[in-house]
């Protein structure tokens, strides 16, 4: 390890976030960007009737790439935290706004507004965070050449600007375009030459991961030893990183939304399951000590509520009894991922988890995973994706509504479960 290198478990800390992203995959198809539904990973969620809340649509690999041209036109605006607040504006608001979920859209409305109507167009993109005219225009100037170079070079969508800007001549067209104006041609080299505009991202993602800001140097060795582990360039890794992060930080984040609806989760569920012996909302896979108190902490790990119900104490070994329900969140991103396990004490013959399995799905539930944890202990788990996480479009009664909505979907699964153990009797 580099001596002058992040402490080892802070590296490792940084690690596991890195190894969470996933591959920029341009073979994967994109839901049509504006469709208001969860790209689910579950089939069945929408046709099931699940509640989806489409305020506003996900970001998809399309708009990842809008996200990154402007982020390359606003290299003009000083000072940094001025351009930060723009980027996020547009992000957050002119997406949604304008429907700029592909590079096809932004076309549509660089034609809608010709080259005369730059600065009105400034406003609607950056909402006013800009306060100097020129620069206004002058970003606004860029992204149009950005997007006609762009399309000049075959480039329609986000799959063909990655390939485009991974080719091996990709800076020698660059440089050799002469006719082009200079800030289009240093914007674009900006990001080919060793990935330098994916830094301030990179260190973001640093600073939210490992919730510090840690030496700039630090962090940039510790890619570079985390691409080598990984069998890759430190810049490709960086802008795996950067792309990314550029999508996460368009998700507009309110992390007291975020607890409220666990908090909802946990008091309704309370409510129904009268009888519980032990309740406990936590957040796992952090390793150090983070107080739920502080919300932002729900982002970095895993939330999980667990409740415990009574254990059968002097039935015959084999009477079936559920004891534990645990809600946990596999992921963030445009939406919650949620697995629901449920776990009880007994014997689940083969029958009877074929009955279970054709019970939940004549009830529209998704498909139950069971687990023989030991001779006379078992496991059940179930997952779904619920809704689209999108609070600035949201109030505290949508949360509300939210999570009591999620909370009677888990009474589903309880009360029909323990309907059927009832029902088989001891066995």
């Amino acid at each position: 390890m580099h001596p002058y290198h992040l402490r080892w478990h802070r590296y490792r800390r940084l690690l596991a976030a890195v190894m969470t992203l996933p591959n920029l995959d341009v073979e994967t198809p994109v839901l049509h960007e504006f469709s208001g539904q969860w790209p689910c990973c579950f089939t069945g969620c929408a046709e099931a009737g699940r509640y989806v809340h489409t305020a506003r649509p996900c970001m998809e690999l399309q708009s990842a790439m809008v996200l990154e041209l402007v982020d390359a036109a606003l290299q003009v605006i000083e000072p940094l935290s001025q351009r930060t607040a723009a980027w996020q504006v547009f992000a957050r608001c002119a997406v949604p706004q304008l429907g700029l979920g592909s590079l096809a859209r932004l076309v549509v409305l660089l034609q809608q507004y010709g080259p005369d109507d730059d600065a009105e167009l400034a406003v609607l993109l950056w909402q006013g965070e800009i306060t100097q005219p020129a620069s206004t225009i002058k970003a606004v100037q860029r992204l149009r050449s950005l997007v006609t170079f762009l399309q000049g070079q075959g480039v329609t969508d986000a799959a063909s600007w990655l390939q485009w800007r991974d080719t091996a001549d990709a800076q020698a067209v660059l440089q050799g375009a002469q006719h082009q104006p200079p800030d289009t041609i240093n914007a674009l080299l900006w990001h080919l030459d060793s990935g330098r505009c994916d830094v301030p991202w990179v260190l973001m993602f640093a600073r939210r991961g490992l919730s510090q800001a840690p030496a700039h140097g630090h962090i940039m060795l510790a890619v570079q030893e985390m691409a080598e582990a990984m069998d890759l360039s430190a810049k490709a890794l960086a802008r795996r990183i950067a792309w990314h992060e550029r999508l996460f930080q368009a998700l507009d984040d309110m992390p007291e939304f975020r607890l409220a609806w666990w908090r909802c989760v946990k008091r309704t569920l309370q409510a129904q399951l009268t009888n519980a012996t032990w309740v406990k909302l936590q957040v796992q896979g952090v390793t150090e000590p983070l107080p739920l108190s502080l919300a932002v902490h729900l982002r970095q790990g895993q939330p999980m509520l667990t409740i415990q119900l009574p254990r059968a104490f002097g039935a015959a070994p084999a009477w079936r009894n559920l004891t534990i329900v645990q809600l946990r969140q596999e992921d963030w991103g445009a939406g919650l991922g949620l697995r629901l396990l449920l776990q009880g004490e007994g014997v689940l013959p083969a029958q009877l988890q074929l009955e279970i399995a054709k019970r939940w799905k004549v009830a529209q539930l998704q498909p139950p995973v069971f687990e023989r944890l030991s001779a006379k202990q078992w496991e059940i788990s179930s997952c779904w994706c619920d809704g689209l996480w999108k609070p600035s479009s949201m109030n505290p009664d949508d949360v509300t509504v939210w999570a009591t909505d999620t909370a009677l979907q888990v009474m589903e699964y309880v009360q029909l479960l323990k309907g059927m153990l009832r029902g088989e009797g001891a066995g």
